[in-house]
């Protein structure tokens, strides 16, 4: 009957359409229009859902985004309403990072899917390490940049990684959960016994099954005037998410730091600064007094466990309020005495009034006890003299440190090699080396050897500055061209060739330096800038810098103060 019937039926459309289409209207109309019905309705509702949002971001970033493409809000709000689509799926294998299988929609493959699916793998286990730090147990589902979605979905042994072009609603992610466990349960063993061997037939079959869900989900009416997507965008979200969690990082060290400082004010009233550099801490700024130095000392052990390089000072007010009080106690002494010793004469006066046959005996023994009293006065000023030596001597010791810069100062102010904040001399403008290359120029080492000498002579020539020397360090530069591991081995490399031929110097030989020299490569950190641009071959240089013992220095100071 079919085989009648259908021809009869198309040749009745053909030749009568109008009153095939009065005949079916009221059938197929009817459903059309409740279809279209519903369908303007869910579309009214996200709509009206977006609107809502009032003074979002989301708002002005859509508004800014109509301006820019000239496409109107209502437009984009229509694009948005869609289903997101899946573009990609990765398996990725947990412990190793190797990329088990990938599937593609047509047209969308990804160029390098192995350097893809490792730095999304390392992004989702750094966050999530990130997340435990922070005390937070919930692990990383959706990572999204602009309208591009990565899905990420944990189980067993491996990841599944699905790319969108928009975030995924809950019915989407259900159906990837319920896809993803189906393959689990059958090629768990699999995955965890997988090598990176790719030609395996069980890859083969996996992948199939991963494009056919790919085809069964892609919706039916593909988006018009839809911007062709570049793979490359993917990688740039990915690199863009790390610096954003290496940015969080560093901000978070900043913090702890600042926590710190204020932690240290509220317990001693001292305004420190904490600045860290290679993992080392460095404190600045002003004590009221030493018992404040032993109570950061122990805040800083206690929070990060860390030493740290002391370049706070003591004022010498401190110095000068002890002195003023050891003055006007024994002024006070002093003055405790006299009145004791005129109370004794004028009592000494009246008995000889009274008493005229004991006065030789009563005058004797007078006489003695002032004579022992002018020599206790002489034993308080010889204490009081002894006192001031001692304080004098330590406060000469706590600006040991300035002394140094200032008698460096006046040995170089001639050249603008010296740097007077730390006391440095930077030879960037003597051309020691040259690009990529260790060994210094012959020619250039005469400057060298001249600043060197000098630079020690001035430090290890002082007898008050010597014993608080801990040592010099010779800090070897490069310029930014080359990797920044190739950079540090060369600027290592090049301060150990300085630090060798410097040892060779009489100089060095008179004072014993070659145990406290050290040689440090610091990359190409602080490069040489002139109008804006790298000057390369001034960044190759060599820096020269003392260390002071400020332990030694206050160590010194309580011994002075205590003997």
């Amino acid at each position: 009957m079919q085989s009648v019937i259908s021809p009869v039926i198309a040749q009745e459309i053909a030749e009568n359409k109008d009153k095939m289409i009065d005949a079916l209207y009221p059938i197929m109309g009817g459903m059309i229009s409740k279809y279209v019905t519903n369908a303007i309705k869910e579309m009214m509702e996200h709509i009206n859902a977006k609107i809502e949002e009032g003074l979002s971001f989301e708002r002005y970033k859509r508004k800014l985004k109509a301006k820019m493409t000239g496409v109107s809000e209502t437009e984009i709000l229509l694009e948005e309403s869609l289903d997101a689509t899946i573009r990609s799926l990765f398996i990725i294998q947990k412990e190793t990072g190797l990329l088990v299988a990938e599937a593609h929609l047509e047209n969308r493959e990804i160029n390098d899917p192995h350097m893809v699916a490792s730095m999304a793998s390392a992004i989702k286990d750094f966050v999530n390490d990130w997340t435990e730090k922070a005390e937070e147990t919930s692990e990383v589902q959706l990572l999204s940049y602009g309208n591009a979605t990565l899905y990420i979905e944990s189980a067993g042994s491996v990841y599944l990684i699905a790319f969108f072009d928009t975030e995924p609603d809950f019915e989407q992610r259900s159906k990837i959960n319920v896809f993803f466990a189906k393959i689990i349960k059958k090629y768990s063993r699999f995955f965890q016994d997988f090598d990176g061997d790719d030609s395996t037939p069980e890859i083969q079959t996996i992948e199939e099954m991963m494009r056919k869900f790919l085809r069964e989900t892609k919706p039916p009416v593909p988006r018009e005037n839809a911007a062709k997507k570049n793979p490359l965008k993917y990688i740039l979200i990915l690199f863009l998410l790390l610096c954003f969690a290496y940015a969080a990082y560093w901000g978070k060290g900043k913090y702890e730091l600042y926590l710190l400082e204020q932690q240290i004010s509220r317990q001693t009233g001292a305004h420190i600064t904490i600045e860290k550099e290679d993992h080392t801490l460095y404190l600045k700024g002003y004590l009221a007094s030493i018992k404040d130095f032993y109570t950061i000392k122990k805040l800083i052990k206690e929070k990060t466990g860390k030493d740290f390089v002391n370049e706070m000072y003591l004022p010498p007010e401190e110095m000068d309020q002890k002195l003023m009080q050891q003055k006007k106690t024994m002024a006070q002494t002093v003055k405790r005495l006299r009145l004791e010793t005129n109370r004794a004469l004028k009592d000494q006066q009246h008995t000889v009034k009274v008493l005229e046959n004991t006065l030789t005996s009563k005058y004797d023994r007078l006489e003695q006890k002032v004579a022992g009293l002018e020599a206790e006065l002489q034993t308080i000023n010889t204490r009081y003299d002894t006192t001031r030596k001692k304080l004098d001597t330590a406060i000469s010791i706590s600006v040991m440190k300035a002394h140094a810069l200032e008698k460096l100062k006046e040995a170089f102010s001639h050249t603008d090699a010296f740097h007077p904040k730390d006391g440095s001399l930077d030879f960037k403008n003597k051309h020691l080396f040259e690009a990529g290359q260790s060994v210094p120029k012959a020619d250039s080492l005469s400057v060298l050897k001249q600043g060197f000498k000098k630079y020690i002579t001035v430090l290890m020539g002082d007898k008050q500055i010597n014993p608080y020397i801990k040592g010099f360090v010779i800090e070897g530069y490069t310029d930014s061209s080359g990797s920044y591991d190739f950079n540090k081995a060369l600027s290592l490399e090049r301060a150990k060739q300085i630090k060798k031929y410097v040892l060779t110097l009489p100089v060095s030989k008179q004072y014993h330096l070659s145990k406290i020299i050290d040689a440090r490569g610091m990359a190409d950190e602080n490069p040489v800038i002139i109008n804006g641009v790298e000057d390369r071959e001034a960044s190759r240089r060599i820096k020269i810098r003392f260390v002071f013992n400020s332990d030694k220095a206050i160590e010194s100071i309580e011994k002075a103060l205590n003997d």
